[in-house]
């Protein structure tokens, strides 16, 4: 079975894109895998962040869209 993770948005940092920035590189070991798709982040309150406020997920996918 293969356990490879999608990485999403290219990367960049999940919470970053949330609040409409695209260009924030993230760091590999501050990350999230959530149905088999890997959130990646810039440091550990970003990480925080996108776990206790509300709609990170679906405002950073929607502004992903947008790009």
């Amino acid at each position: 079975m293969n356990n490879a993770k999608k990485v999403e948005f290219d990367g960049h940092c999940a919470f970053a894109v949330s609040v409409g920035k695209k260009d924030v590189p993230s760091k590999s070991k501050y990350f999230i895998i959530d149905n088999e798709k890997k959130f990646h982040f810039s440091n550990p309150v970003a990480k925080f962040l996108w776990k206790v406020l509300p709609s990170r997920k679906q405002k950073a996918e929607s502004n992903w869209l947008s790009r």
